[in-house]
């Protein structure tokens, strides 16, 4: 794939997203984990931009790995990506998506615990580094839960926004 060619408008869409996402993560933290505003905000924005990071840097390994594979899949995600145009959706796409949603959510609970010990002022007498053994032990926890319902929430709405992004260009 040819990478010459910078996508202004995925980059723009995402910063949005982003937006949208940090804002709405950080009201559940307000409302369910009583945060302070600012707090809830730094724990969404540290939480949201590594899984961003990570997830592309994942997407852009797969992507290289595609022209081995199909020529007609990097057709497709290219064209998803400068021209936003969703391919027909099979059912290998709808598992990545729900893997891709899976892995996000663990990123989160392990970026969340490691703000926690970074900077809340009583775990750093309780624990001295954040393991993802710990971040795993804590799957049932009422702050794992919370993480949870933000994170489908902003997904939701990620869906929403290129449902209307799409039905806008067609």
């Amino acid at each position: 794939m040819n990478l010459t060619i910078l996508p202004l408008r995925a980059i723009i869409s995402e910063s949005l997203i982003l937006l949208v996402i940090i804002a709405m993560e950080s009201w559940f933290f307000q409302l369910r984990l009583n945060l302070i505003p600012k707090v809830s905000v730094e724990y969404a924005t540290v939480m949201n931009l590594i899984s961003t990071c990570i997830g592309w840097v994942f997407f852009i390994y797969g992507v290289s790995l595609l022209p081995n594979i199909s020529n007609t899949w990097e057709k497709q995600i290219v064209a998803y990506i400068l021209f936003s145009k969703i391919p027909a959706i099979t059912p290998l796409f709808i598992l990545l998506i729900f893997l891709f949603f899976l892995i996000s959510i663990i990123i989160k609970l392990v970026c969340f615990n490691l703000c926690e010990s970074l900077w809340n002022k009583e775990s750093k007498t309780h624990s001295t580094g954040i393991k993802i053994s710990q971040a795993l032990r804590e799957l049932r926890t009422p702050k794992f839960m919370v993480i949870t319902v933000a994170h489908t929430c902003s997904h939701l709405v990620i869906w929403l926004i290129l449902f209307w992004q799409r039905s806008e260009l067609t």
